[in-house]
């Protein structure tokens, strides 16, 4: 507890010259050049943040107060900009929210958490040096100018405060990592060298003093307690299996975003703006396939590709990858990440880990090429040349496989909406790689009913999949049957159907125009993405079986029963309160990211909802929306399809790991609902 008090008076000292910051940027500069209320509580906010970074390590509940008292003072510096901003003003409530958690209510629980920690001068260090990362990302974000001379002095103090830290724990304990000091040397020596380069160009300069701070951030080493395990610096990700998953993920949507702003990946050959490689990458990550730039005309070739290695990695997990080739090169994987990857896949025998993530892979990798191979056939026979059609054969197959909704086709799917061979194709593809491959290889199993006994999660998953199939395929074709579905034949209009109540959940492709369909139409895509795949294969949403539980338990709670069946199988009360637990918090995240929409972007609510529901389902169908979004409205969006993909993993992976057993029971007691 004394590290993480110690890193928050470092965050804190790094802190105080932002007041001022935010007055000027606000109020202008000439606001602080004269008595008035911005100087005076600029002045207050910076003392109580100076004060409590002083008494932080000693009297840790007075240094919240005060770091409280300043956040309030910067809030009130900023009343003017959140009244004409509610886009800012969202940002910096989830901010000072996260902050004051942290600080209130995530202290004990850190220091139980970790066994490593930070040394009692690294600790400061590197709560300076993340404080001096956020603020010139800011101020980056802000686009500020050169004249902004405060909040560039503001800036260059923050900096300063981050390597006075830095430079003591480097006297003091750098000679003792000799690699880590070697690296921060490294980066004060390129930094100064582009600063006396670059020197008039100011934002060169700002970008290469950021250097240090980010060195400092990885750089910065933890001291470790004597323990018969062997711990690094990345315990704190891989001491959960949900950390991990979530760390491997936001890993592959950094490094996207960097390829894709590579000038490479462009077709124009200029860099394509950070926030739509971004959005692009979390998208392809996530296999969504919301777009905000046309795949086919703004990404050059290798932009392709990179959007295709996204998607594929994306779709199975890197951790699945990286267990295959850890067993290829002979090398055991801790206990913690076989839990995780027994929980990616849906396997309860972790003895058959290694064997089923060979089977999963060589079974990805097959049913690809098999599409990829048919798709040519049609591509072809439709007029593309065989280089043309070879590539778009592979992209649509993995990017149907994954559920991606991803096309180098501008207009998606609809030019094929004649040709029911490319339209069953993708469709089996989707199916296949929206059930979990567990499932799938058992298949032929359920059919010939031979072998051992199939479980009822198999059969739970199988039937409400087609369910849902089926329904939706009657719903559109009778809803649809004169309006997006004119003027095709019959048997067109029926394929057309079926593919849409195929791809509506999971995958994102459409072969009609989503924008003119009925509003009857919308409502049930809605609630089939919300539902989305199944548990272990590549789809969003709460998952085909939570469904049915908790339908299968209103069933019964009408007839008045207390148990919840299904094939032959008592489920128990654990499984059902999971799935209340999942679809709650997926109704609340909804929700949430709807009224933060509504706040930030000038849209229709029923289209702010339908690409809320579609991010968070990693389905990827729009009306439009998409288009309409600023920057702010493709950060949520792109939050949205993060916690898509991530979201049910984790909190299902929570829920699994997290047992509280109690040796007594309070008096049972009944409460009316209802």
């Amino acid at each position: 507890m004394r590290q993480f008090y110690a890193g928050l008076a470092g965050a804190l000292a790094a802190s105080i010259p932002i007041p001022f910051a935010v007055g000027s940027w606000v109020h202008g500069a000439q606001a602080l050049q004269r008595f008035s209320w911005v100087l005076l509580v600029a002045t207050l906010a910076t003392l109580c943040l100076a004060c409590a970074g002083l008494v932080m390590a000693r009297r840790p509940r007075v240094g919240v107060l005060l770091t409280s008292l300043g956040m309030a003072g910067i809030t009130a510096l900023l009343a003017n900009a959140l009244r004409q901003s509610p886009a800012l003003a969202l940002a910096g409530a989830l901010v000072a929210l996260t902050i004051l958690h942290f600080m209130w209510r995530g202290i004990e629980q850190t220091s139980r958490a970790y066994r490593a920690r930070w040394s009692i001068l690294a600790a400061p260090a590197r709560g300076a040096a993340l404080v001096a990362l956020g603020f010139w990302g800011l101020a980056w974000f802000a686009g500020l100018s050169a004249e902004a001379w405060v909040e560039i002095c503001s800036l260059g103090l923050t900096f300063s405060i981050a390597g006075m830290f830095g430079a003591r724990w480097l006297l003091r304990e750098g000679t003792k990592p000799v690699v880590h000091a070697s690296f921060l040397l490294g980066a004060v020596l390129v930094a100064a060298l582009v600063i006396m380069a670059g020197w008039g160009w100011w934002w060169s300069c700002v970008h290469a003093a950021a250097l240090v701070p980010a060195t400092m951030v990885i750089c910065l080493r933890m001291r470790q307690r004597a323990s018969i395990e062997r711990r690094d610096w990345l315990e704190p990700v891989l001491w959960r299996p949900e950390r991990l998953l979530v760390a491997t993920f936001l890993a592959l949507c950094l490094a996207g975003t960097v390829s894709l702003a590579l000038p490479a990946s462009a077709v124009t050959g200029s860099r394509i703006a950070l926030v739509d490689a971004a959005f692009t990458a979390v998208s392809a990550v996530c296999v969504t396939g919301l777009i905000v730039l046309d795949t086919p005309v703004d990404f050059s070739l290798v932009g392709q590709v990179v959007i295709l290695i996204l998607i594929q990695l994306g779709g199975l997990g890197i951790m699945t990858f990286s267990t295959a080739a850890m067993h290829l090169l002979g090398r055991r994987m801790s206990l913690r990440h076989e839990g995780a990857v027994a929980g990616l896949i849906s396997l309860q025998d972790r003895s058959q880990l290694f064997n089923a993530t060979r089977r999963l892979i060589i079974f990805t990798f097959t049913i690809e090429a098999l599409g990829a191979a048919c798709l040519l056939v049609a591509f072809i026979w439709n007029g593309d040349a065989l280089l043309q059609g070879l590539w778009r054969a592979v992209f649509t197959s993995i990017s149907a496989f994954c559920n991606a909704g991803f096309a180098l086709q501008s207009d998606n799917l609809i030019p094929y909406q004649s040709n029911p061979w490319v339209l069953h194709v993708v469709a089996i593809l989707i199916i296949t790689g929206g059930l979990s491959p567990v499932v799938v290889l058992l298949i032929p199993q359920v059919l010939r009913r031979t072998g051992r006994p199939i479980g009822a999660q198999v059969k739970l998953t199988l039937s409400t999949t087609l369910l849902l199939l089926v329904i939706g395929c009657i719903f559109i074709l009778a809803v649809e049957w004169g309006n997006t579905l004119a003027g095709l034949s019959f048997w067109q209009r029926f394929h057309n159907a079926w593919f849409q109540s195929v791809t509506l959940r999971t995958a994102g492709f459409n072969s009609i125009d989503i924008a003119a369909v009925h509003p009857a139409t919308l409502s049930l895509m809605i609630v089939w993405m919300f539902v989305g795949g199944s548990p272990g294969g590549t789809a969003g949403g709460i998952k085909t079986t939570t469904m049915a539980i908790l339908v299968l338990a209103v069933v019964e709670a009408v007839r008045g029963r207390w148990t919840v069946t299904s094939f032959g199988r008592r489920l128990s009360h654990k499984t059902v309160y999971k799935a209340a637990a999942i679809t709650t918090v997926g109704a609340v995240t909804v929700w949430l990211s709807l009224v933060a929409m509504q706040l930030t972007q000038a849209i229709p609510t029923d289209m702010a909802l339908f690409e809320v529901v579609s991010a968070l389902g990693t389905v990827g169908l729009s009306i439009g929306g998409t288009g309409l979004l600023d920057g702010v409205g493709k950060i949520l969006i792109m939050v949205c399809m993060f916690s898509g993909r991530v979201g049910p993993l984790t909190l299902f992976m929570f829920l699994s790991h997290r047992v509280e057993q109690t040796v007594w029971k309070r008096p049972e007691e009944e409460v009316e609902v209802g």
